[in-house]
């Protein structure tokens, strides 16, 4: 299948890799399929897109939670997950979304609704933590920083 991606100009996409989210992700509820588009040339950056594979348009900067921050421990509802399938952690993907500023100490990461991802499914959805330390608008370098990754 052939994507035509804004940042990413054309992509030949395997439709294996389509990952659904039922209910969309706030902010963008008409896209229900994305697909994770990594640096080929960075294969283990902390960085990566989730690409929309309705609008080419829409992409978004995430982040590999643990890999970024080994001491994040998003609490999440059970129920907020069920409709991503039989959960097994070892399937289980969480990611943030950035927003990456001209000025990288002006970015942001959102650790109060991260990415959940069922390999496994190919299931998605954002879902908001219990944890009231996590916030929406966190300082990206500061959080970085504190976990000896910048």
């Amino acid at each position: 299948m052939i994507l035509d991606t804004k940042h990413f100009g054309k992509l030949d996409i395997d439709e294996d890799r389509i990952i659904a989210f039922e209910h969309g992700i706030p902010g963008f509820p008409d896209d229900k399929r994305f697909i994770i588009v990594t640096d080929i040339d960075e294969p283990d950056s902390l960085y990566c897109w989730l690409q929309s594979v309705d609008d080419g348009a829409v992409s978004l900067v995430l982040i590999d939670s643990l890999l970024a921050m080994p001491h994040y421990n998003p609490l999440v509802n059970e129920g907020d997950i069920e409709d991503l399938g039989e959960i097994d952690l070892d399937d289980i993907v969480s990611f943030n979304v950035a927003v990456i500023k001209a000025s990288m100490v002006e970015s942001t990461i959102n650790l109060k609704a991260p990415i959940i991802i069922n390999e496994k499914t190919k299931k998605g959805k954002q879902v908001i933590v219990t944890n009231d330390e996590y916030s929406i608008r966190h300082n990206l370098v500061d959080c970085i920083k504190n976990e000896g990754k910048v």
